[in-house]
């Protein structure tokens, strides 16, 4: 079916389904063709379709005030909320239309948790973005319960979030209970946030509580280390404990509060104590009692309070923060750094004197190189050595056979990417500019006309309808064979592109790591481009007033910021130049970031004390990731720059410099805290400003 109508009756509007992207257990998720920025959930069947639209009238009657929020002319739709019914042709009700949720620029909130996922994904490591997420998954619950409406199945994995802005992504919300004149319930409910008193009630009978309960635990993960509020481990003598987190929560096995149980002690990686006691009587309210769990309104005032209580840690000021109450960070560094340098216990007894070697091996927990003669020898244990066999000579002419056998398998390979890639092999090339594809031969078939590209073009391979792979097709078209299957992130080469049956446009790529050629959807493609083909001074920004040519650009950059302003484009041009895959996405898009922040420098009063903080901050950045190179030479002396208490007097007059907002006590509670004003809380002369609300 790729034909739905909006509506029924004489005034209904066809619509055409565009592309999948995704699926779940109750139906499929399309894009629509003539209504960009929305998508069409489209249940299985007849039964599913009886099942849900009641549900589905009952949210169209009753929607949450959250509308979809704008940053920089883009929208994001913070919940997928139905809007709309959708009909097939006989009339019959068989979905409804949302607001679409970007995949591609959202991702779910069990990335945030954990710092090797941040690091896999791109995300700040800052731990106020952490409090700021929170701060407005908060804000978004206590709308939707100010609406009567339950999400019930609350868990990291169901929720996601923007990381450009911090903002959430509701989805999957035909799946929630139901307010309104006679409750609609929830179907589905997940171990590890099952409120104790929830436990052996069935989900259709569960409502706020659960989402209290479920919430509280999400928040304390997120200030917490990624901590699970029930993780922990038995206090000495305290005997054997539930290794799950669901039975640890139904026993209540909470060690974090202010009076915990004597048989449990904190997770080693927890920095609860760093927390002001405000935030751990809410925590304890939450975990050790089912009447007055805090509200999700009241968790997201309290988070506000938080927020602007944030202090940058004077040791890493750009990943740690503390409540004024010292850095729980810095103090679970140390623990680690001082369980690392504790000394091993050796038993005596089974030590002997150690001969003299020559030569050197790897020195106690991994550190550079001792003398062997250095280290003791342990007496092995007292039993019968096993002598070691040879393979004899029928097991050597066995392992000659392996490796012609190898060698017979690998070697065909690279001949066979030359004969099929116009006698280029590309398995283990060095250089990874993209000429070394061009002389591949691109197809000519006369099913489909390709138009060539008059050089290589780099892509990313990022599948858009929530798979974790791409097909490689041997034609621009779902019929053709399929080839091979493209992961994510890896880097492809686009030579040509075609149109399928369909219309919708395939590129034909080869693949970097073995030479694999075929077609594959634009959509699962990102371009890897620089930009820098057409902005050569992109540094011009620097006023963001309108030029012509780079010679306007550069005489408007002018002053003390101008020179390091050069020095920044110049190292971003070279890092991209030699970065490859998702590094090359991230750094154009900071370089775009770094240029939106320079323009807006130009509404402010004086604008050169402010492009002069925004390419500082470049220049910290360049610092941090140990790439600064002669950036670091560029930067102004302490006689240049202007002191910090002149930065702090002038950040006062830049309101307009990162879209800054004033807070505003008679705003909508339900607007997400904009992450324009968490970036600049990362820079340091403007932390004692708390983020404000979103316009």
């Amino acid at each position: 079916m790729t034909e739905v109508y909006l509506g029924k009756g004489s005034k209904r509007r066809l619509l055409h389904l565009g592309r999948l992207l995704g699926e779940g257990a109750a139906g499929k998720v399309h894009s629509i063709a003539e209504m960009p920025g929305s998508a069409a959930k489209i249940y299985h069947g007849e039964a599913e379709c009886r099942r849900y639209e009641a549900k589905v009238d009952r949210m169209l009657a009753n929607p949450p005030e959250l509308a979809a929020a704008v940053h920089e002319g883009k929208r994001y739709p913070q919940i997928a909320w139905p809007e709309a019914k959708l009909y097939d042709k006989s009339g019959r009700f068989i979905g409804f239309v949302m607001p679409e949720i970007d995949f591609r620029r959202s991702t779910s909130l069990v990335n945030l948790l954990q710092k090797n996922s941040r690091r896999v994904e791109k995300l700040s490591d800052y731990y106020g973005y952490r409090v700021l997420v929170a701060r407005n998954l908060a804000s978004v619950f206590a709308e939707l319960h100010r609406a009567g409406h339950h999400m019930i199945d609350m868990k990291p994995a169901n929720l996601r979030f923007y990381p450009s802005v911090s903002w959430m992504a509701v989805v999957d919300t035909d799946g929630f209970s139901i307010g309104g004149d006679g409750r609609i319930p929830a179907e589905q409910v997940s171990d590890e946030y099952i409120a104790p008193e929830s436990w052996k009630t069935a989900p259709a009978e569960l409502g706020e509580q659960q989402d209290l309960f479920a919430l509280a635990v999400i928040i304390f993960q997120l200030l917490d280390n990624g901590v699970h509020p029930f993780a922990g481990k038995p206090s000495a003598g305290a005997g054997a404990q539930p290794a799950d987190l669901q039975t640890r929560i139904l026993k209540g096995l909470y060690a974090y509060g202010a009076t915990p149980p004597d048989d449990v002690v904190p997770s080693a990686a927890s920095i609860h104590k760093s927390f002001r006691r405000a935030t751990r009587t809410l925590f304890d309210r939450a975990f050790l009692t089912g009447t007055s769990r805090p509200s999700a309104a009241e968790w997201r005032d309290h988070l506000d309070t938080l927020i602007s209580q944030l202090v940058p840690c004077a040791s890493k000021p750009n990943e740690h923060a503390h409540f004024g109450m010292g850095c729980g960070f810095c103090a679970h560094d140390a623990r680690i750094t001082a369980s690392a340098q504790k000394p091993r216990r050796r038993r005596a007894e089974r030590a002997k004197p150690v001969q003299p070697a020559a030569g050197f091996a790897v020195g106690p927990g991994g550190r550079g190189t001792v003398p062997i003669r250095q280290l003791p020898v342990l007496t092995p244990p007292l039993r019968r050595p096993v002598r070691p066999r040879g393979i004899g000579v029928l097991g050597s002419v066995m392992a000659l056979c392996l490796v012609l056998l190898g060698t017979m398998l690998l070697v065909p390979q690279d001949w066979w990417a030359m004969a099929h890639n116009g006698g280029v092999a590309v398995r283990g090339y060095a250089d990874p500019a993209i000429e070394r594809v061009a002389s591949f031969e691109i197809p000519d078939d006369p099913r489909y006309p390709v138009d060539r590209f008059d050089g290589g073009r780099e892509y990313l391979v990022m599948p858009g309808d929530g798979t974790l792979t791409a097909d490689l097709r041997d034609g621009p078209g779902e019929q053709y064979p399929l080839v091979n299957r493209l992961g994510m992130h890896e880097n492809v080469i686009g030579r040509a592109s075609a149109r399928g049956p369909d219309g919708r446009l395939w590129i034909w790529i080869v693949r970097e790591s073995d030479g694999s050629p075929g077609f594959v959807q634009e959509t699962a493609l990102v371009p890897q481009e620089t930009g820098f083909a057409t902005d050569m001074t992109d540094y011009g920004s620097l006023c963001g007033t309108p030029g012509s040519g780079a010679k306007a650009s550069l005489d408007c950059a002018v002053g003390r910021a101008s020179g390091l302003g050069r020095k920044v484009a110049e190292q971003y041009r070279s890092a991209i130049a030699s970065s490859r895959g998702y590094d090359r996405i991230s750094l154009t898009e900071n370089r775009r970031n770094w240029g939106n922040d320079l323009r807006q420098c130009a509404s402010t009063f004086d604008p050169e004390p402010c492009r002069m903080r925004v390419n500082r901050r470049q220049v910290d950045q360049f610092k941090r990731a140990g790439a600064a190179g002669e950036i670091a030479d560029a930067a102004p002396t302490d006689a240049t720059i202007w002191t910090p208490k002149q930065d702090a007097d002038q950040s006062k007059s830049d309101g307009a410099m990162l879209s800054r907002v004033v807070d505003c006590p008679k705003c909508d509670d339900s607007r997400p805290l904009s992450l324009a004003s968490q970036r600049a809380a990362l820079a340091r002369d403007s932390y004692s400003e708390p983020p404000s609300l979103a316009p």
